[in-house]
């Protein structure tokens, strides 16, 4: 795709015609040629015979369906179909006597302006029909000063959403989509919910719990604010999800862009990366994986820093260690923004309901400017303080519970097992006796039924174990217990587990 690039990129001295280019698929971006580059309509089944496919080509090939669909529809016209110049002149001059003389302006430009000849006019933002319909306070700001090399995404299509003052968390309702490209297009929610992506589809049985047995919440009354949310992970998509369906305004973005999808169709808008998300949002949670992944997203090329002006709030969720916290908080306030840490308790099918537990702790005023987004998330937030880091520390002590207790139940199945007992009978009895808690009771349903599917990555259970130990060793805390849980689900990792449930730390016990 052949985008605009920022004012400082450079453009190499080469005297051929080039472009800037976008690259589907890899998310890349560079200067291009001109005699290499191709039409896509014409050329997009020339590799589709080969038998060996470069990697990403079906995804790249399948964004750029999505992308064209999300364009305007523009006909093109025949050079036969043109009005002649007569016609046009009729209609230019319509009480023009019949026979009259009128200059031909075909042949020589008009006085003091210069021929351009063939030369096309450059392509403007296509008209939209809802144009006095949309609310002006939704149009994104442009990103100012960005490096030369992006990382995180195309210039996409945002969605506007059409949220009634009635919405309820029973669903999302219908979306009508207009074409406009690289603007908001109102639509309506959709009446189903966002399906989870391919990665984190929830168990059918789960699902159909919880129709059966739906959550309850007072419903929440959204802030005006714009919310802004940066990763769509296992936590993310449920927590975007139910911020829909209690009519915030919502722009989401994600490295990988096929996950936004379904959150735009929901009503979501969808930001380019996350400097224009900032720039473009009241409030902006994030919640991705680590340490690392957070500080590619604030600090990395058009990063959260860069959208951050005096007044901007930025609500960090994620779960990483406490220096990584306080310094993406300096940097923050440093650009005059608000800092919040928020990281939550919690696996994904609470994320799902609504039922997440809220760890805050920063700006006191942020924290009950997000009072709205909070009750549709979770069923408890608690507010600890000014003191960054604190949030994170409490997140860390309850982690580092929750693994030793995962694994403990991991070593006593896997004991049960070779000294003859039935498991189910196990597992009943800790169904029935103090130990009756839904991690104990749905760990062993899932180490019964060997299917760990990822409500908690195991490798994100070890890595809250590392910085538990991590902060044990700074305060000078030992922690046995914790040091050996922490072996366990490292090898569970080498055995090729990490992706899997918390619960597949059980495959290292009995192995």
């Amino acid at each position: 795709q052949i985008i605009e690039p920022k004012p400082d990129v450079k453009k190499p001295k080469m005297k051929t015609p080039q472009h800037f280019i976008f690259f589907f698929g890899s998310e890349n971006y560079a200067w291009m040629q001109e005699e290499q580059l191709f039409l896509y309509s014409d050329h997009k089944d020339r590799f589709k015979l080969t038998k060996r496919l470069p990697r990403g080509y079906k995804e790249a090939v399948e964004a750029i369906d999505d992308e064209l669909k999300a364009k305007p529809c523009v006909k093109t016209f025949k050079s036969q179909e043109l009005p002649s110049i007569d016609e046009e002149l009729a209609q230019i001059f319509p009480n023009r006597p019949e026979g009259s003389k009128q200059k031909d302006y075909t042949r020589q430009p008009l006085k003091g302006k210069k021929n351009t000849g063939s030369v096309p006019k450059k392509r403007g933002r296509p008209p939209s029909s809802d144009k006095e319909d949309r609310p002006k306070k939704a149009k994104v700001a442009k990103v100012m000063g960005s490096p030369s090399t992006a990382s995180f995404g195309p210039e996409v299509t945002r969605i506007r959403p059409k949220v009634s003052a009635d919405m309820s968390s029973e669903g999302l309702g219908s979306m009508a989509m207009s074409p406009p490209s690289n603007s908001y297009i109102q639509a309506s929610l959709p009446s189903s919910p966002i399906k989870p992506s391919a990665g984190t589809q929830i168990e059918e049985s789960i699902l159909l719990e919880k129709s059966a047995t739906p959550i309850v919440k007072s419903a929440v009354i959204p802030t005006p604010m714009r919310i802004g949310f940066l990763g769509l992970g296992i936590m993310g998509q449920g927590m975007v999800m139910n911020l829909l369906r209690s009519g915030h305004e919502v722009t989401v973005w994600n490295r990988t862009a096929m996950k936004c999808r379904e959150f735009v169709k929901s009503g979501a808008f969808r930001g380019n990366n996350p400097a224009e998300v900032v720039q473009a949002c009241d409030i902006t949670f994030s919640c991705v994986a680590d340490s690392t992944a957070v500080k590619d997203l604030v600090f990395g090329n058009y990063g959260v820093l860069q959208g951050i002006t005096k007044g901007k709030c930025y609500v960090e969720m994620s779960t990483i260690d406490e220096d990584t916290m306080q310094d993406t908080a300096e940097a923050i306030k440093a650009r005059g923004g608000v800092f919040l840490e928020a990281p939550v308790v919690g696996s994904r099918v609470p994320a799902l309901e609504g039922q997440l537990i809220i760890l805050a702790a920063g700006e006191r005023k942020l924290y009950d400017e997000c009072y709205s987004c909070f009750e549709a998330m979770g069923k408890k937030s608690l507010y600890l303080g000014d003191d960054i880091g604190s949030a994170t520390q409490m997140k860390l002590i309850v982690n580092m519970v929750m693994g030793t207790v995962v694994a403990s139940l991991a070593e006593g199945m896997a004991m049960a097992e070779k000294v003859g007992l039935d498991q189910e009978d196990v597992a009943e009895v800790f169904s029935l006796g103090a130990l009756s808690c839904p991690t104990v009771i749905h760990k062993s349903q899932a180490i019964l039924s060997q299917r760990y599917d990822p409500h908690f990555p195991l490798q994100h259970q070890q890595k809250d174990l590392r910085l538990s130990l991590l902060l044990g060793d700074k305060i000078e805390q030992p922690l046995y217990v914790a040091s050996a849980a922490n072996e366990l689900f490292k090898k569970a990792r080498r055995l090729g587990y990490g992706d899997s449930d918390v619960s597949a730390v059980y495959r290292a016990a009995s192995n």
